[in-house]
């Protein structure tokens, strides 16, 4: 989360002489990142504040308005077109000669001149926070404290001589989200007293108006705190406040509505405030949504709600989403005389699902998804108290309303001084341990073993001994640790079978030429049916990112083709795989079953030639992981993936009989690993792929679980081999895997069987082919006579007969 604070401001809490350039490199050091420090200067010149006295129309023109001010010495008539502005207002005037921004043409200004605006004098121009640079508004004229005095410089009036930090704060440190967070890291990185005091407020009242809280759900609301106040002035804020609003990107609205927002960037406190008259019953009730209801939300738009969500509700309706955006009816408005504080912390999942679902999302809902401890609550509301009692004249009219579900207890850890010698290698010294964590806020007591009190701050982030350690590192430096180069020694195997069957096939088809590619592990609707694959076997996430993310992948398939099609445009060749995880849907409810898949693709000019390269790549891979006797068998599952007659599955096992048959899995004693073919055309006319592709697709959960890492060592033969050819007709669906298969080992004298050709004629007989094979004969003791040959190459030959219903040629 990116944070921008003012340095000034934060040294209203910390005493410190460094320059805003040093302060960021130290604090980098040791905290949160600085990635930028802003020098804020006035980019405007000879722009004075001044009061409106009077406004009249424009003779020629409906929308512009002749304003006559009060600029001190000066009593200009200007015309203005702004649709904020109302007699007795303060806001910032250029006077003729001026420079200020050209809001439509960043970098760039102009000199204000006097001008003459549909036949009327125009002695100035009423300025837009985005014509000073001082922020992005420019749908009115900026509107000034009541209280500021006329006719005097700008510059004067506001503290412009700041440095603006902008922090990337880590996930983790919700703590350190705001200025006050910030201080308190910044005192411990420094060395300095933290300067911070609980706000306190005057909460004494005479006659407490009604207002009732209710929390119906504890779990979702651990904590909800709320006080009434009236006589509350609805106006603009002070310039120091909005100049800080402004310079943390956040636009200035009303006093009401600045102190809610001015908390978020002081304390990390998100707030809400509502109309007191517009609270049904003057009763507030967390609860679920109940279905068909809506909410008009603060950012104008009507949201349907769920159960699911979590709503603020009066009496009768919702009035606010729960840690998301308040609603537009309950709203304080310019009448507002009688206000509703609401500080509150919301389970974090709740508010993050909920923010995701209605895409809405604020200031509010990001600290909340954070994970907001309990205890920030209670300085939060004094906090808005005082500033409501400074800045609107507020006074308080109720007590302070507390529903705690769990009172806080904080986390206690034992720490073990000799373990920071163990995971730092080095010693610090037991005093510069205590010192470092109590400047942190953690209360310290015992001497080599420590009893450590977590402040309540950050109770969400540690949580044992080890996070202790991590404080003392980061804020002892880091870089006065000691260091050591690596050994250099040559890495060890992983130990995990999986990571090393994983390392090995990404070795072993990186050495064959492939490239690995990592894609999400969501897919689309879209992609799946380009793809031929039926979304009902994915598992549909319940709230995606996008519809880009919607479904768990089922496969890899659909992607390695996106991939293919996308690098078309660079290579007219490719070889690609991904090894990662799949998901299965379970049960309702239930998780999903993840495998281990390897899939890869060869894109090459000739079909033939891609669909025997992907099959030698298999072969190699399977050799290459120790899995012996596998089969590939032609596809007979009706795949629409598949070209016709170029898939084959692969199995691992006994050979096949004449009558064995063949389902996705086990089968009597074999195991299905996966299949390898040419992707069907109208598959690849849909990712606009013109060139033949051949894809290999394995269930490498179940190839690690057969993987073998022995190698058995046979030494070289003593006696020749004899071989011997052989010519048969077999039905043209015979694969030559089944026949190497059936005869190799057949007899302890084959020791080998190759493949020699196939040949296809009608004059061989309908559906019918001839295989040519080489039997490799030997004897371990002897040199073999050709009468044994001859022998057992009948045996093969009747064997093939009974089979196979083969015929000798």
């Amino acid at each position: 989360m990116n944070l921008r604070i003012s340095y000034n401001w934060l040294k209203e809490y910390l005493k410190t002489d460094k320059s805003a350039a040093e302060f960021a490199r130290e604090f980098s050091l040791k905290s949160q990142t600085v990635d930028r420090v802003e020098k804020i200067s006035p980019k405007f010149k000879k722009v004075i504040t001044a009061k409106i006295l009077e406004i009249r129309k424009h003779p020629d023109a409906d929308k512009l308005k002749l304003v006559k001010l009060d600029a001190g010495q000066y009593k200009p008539i200007v015309v203005c077109g702004a649709p904020n502005i109302a007699v007795g207002q303060i806001a910032p005037l250029a006077i003729v000669g001026a420079r200020v921004l050209n809001p439509t043409e960043a970098g760039k200004s102009f000199i204000v001149k006097k001008a003459k605006i549909r036949g009327v004098a125009s002695n100035g121009m009423l300025c837009s926070q985005k014509e000073l640079g001082l922020g992005d508004d420019h749908q009115g004229i900026m509107i000034l404290d009541p209280k500021t005095p006329v006719g005097k410089p700008l510059e004067e009036m506001l503290p412009l001589g700041d440095y603006i930090l902008d922090l990337e704060v880590t996930a983790n440190r919700s703590d350190a989200m705001s200025v006050v967070g910030v201080a308190r890291e910044a005192a411990a990185v420094l060395g300095v007293k933290f300067n911070f005091k609980i706000p306190q407020p005057k909460l004494d009242f005479e006659k407490a108006i009604p207002l009732m809280a209710e929390v119906k759900e504890p779990k979702l609301c651990p904590r909800y705190q709320a006080v009434a106040m009236t006589d509350v002035k609805v106006g603009p804020s002070p310039l120091w406040l909005q100049l800080r609003l402004i310079n943390a990107g956040m636009r200035p609205i009303n006093n009401l509505v600045d102190i809610t927002n001015y908390l978020i960037l002081e304390y990390g406190r998100p707030m809400h405030v509502f109309d007191y008259e517009k609270l049904r019953d003057h009763k507030i009730i967390v609860r679920q949504a109940k279905r068909g209801e809506k909410i008009l939300a603060l950012d104008g738009k009507t949201y349907p709600l769920k159960p699911e969500h979590l709503v603020i509700a009066d009496g009768k309706t919702p009035v606010a989403i729960g840690g998301v955006m308040g609603g537009e009816l309950s709203a304080a408005s310019e009448k507002t005389k009688t206000i509703v504080f609401e500080s509150a912390v919301f389970d974090p999942v709740w508010v993050r699902k909920t923010a995701r679902e209605l895409n809405l999302h604020s200031a509010s809902s990001d600290l909340f998804e954070k994970g907001l401890p309990p205890e920030s609550t209670f300085p939060g509301i004094l906090r808005a108290i005082e500033l409501t009692q400074k800045l609107a004249g507020g006074k308080v009219a109720s007590p302070i309303i507390d529903v705690y579900a769990r009172k806080y207890q904080p986390n206690k850890i034992k720490f073990d001084i000799s373990s920071v010698k163990r995971y730092l290698g080095i010693e610090i010294d037991v005093a510069e341990i205590k010192k470092i964590l109590e400047s942190l806020g953690f209360e310290i007591s015992g001497a080599k073993t420590l009893s450590v009190i977590v402040p309540w701050w950050r109770a969400n982030d540690v949580t044992a001994e080890h996070d202790l350690i991590e404080e003392v590192a980061r804020i002892y430096g880091y870089h006065n640790l000691p260091t050591e180069l690596p050994p250099g020694e040559i890495p060890v195997q992983a130990k995990d079978p999986v990571f090393f069957w994983e390392n090995l096939a990404k070795q072993s088809l990186a050495g064959l030429g492939f490239t690995e590619v990592y894609n999400y592990s969501m897919v689309s609707q879209e992609l799946l049916q380009k793809a031929k694959f039926s979304a009902k076997f994915a598992l549909k996430i319940f709230n995606p990112l996008n519809e880009e993310m919607a479904y768990l992948r089922a496969t890899l398939f659909p992607q390695i083709l996106q991939n293919v099609s996308a690098n078309l445009k660079n290579f007219s060749s490719q070889k690609i795989f991904e090894l990662n995880n799949i998901y299965l849907p379970q049960a309702p409810n239930d998780l999903p079953a993840e495998f281990s898949w390897l899939s890869g693709a060869v894109l090459d000019q000739d079909s033939a030639n891609s669909f025997l390269a992907v099959k030698g790549i298999v072969e190699s891979l399977l050799k290459k992981l120790g899995i012996s006797r596998y089969q590939f068998l032609a596809s007979d599952r009706q795949c629409p993936l598949w070209e016709k007659d170029y898939a084959l599955d692969i199995y691992q096992g006994r050979p096949f009989g004449k009558t064995q048959g063949r389902q996705f899995g086990k089968t009597q004693g074999r195991q299905f690993l996966g299949q390898f073919g040419l992707v069907n055309q109208n598959i690849l006319e849909k990712f606009d792929i013109k060139k033949p592709l051949a894809v290999f697709d394995l269930d490498f959960s179940q190839v690690v679980k057969l993987a073998n890492k022995i190698k058995t060592y046979q030494p070289l033969p003593e006696f020749p081999g004899v071989s011997r050819d052989l010519a048969i007709v077999v039905d043209k669906k015979l694969s030559w895997q089944m026949v190497s298969d059936s005869v190799n080992h057949f007899d302890r004298l084959i020791v080998g069987v190759e493949y020699l050709s196939t040949f296809a004629d009608p004059s061989l007989g309908a559906n019918k082919k001839s295989l040519a094979l080489r039997l490799v004969f030997r004897a371990s003791d002897r040199t073999l006579k050709s009468e044994e040959v001859d022998e057992v190459m009948k045996k093969v030959v009747k064997k093939l007969e009974n089979g196979f219903g083969a015929k000798a040629r």
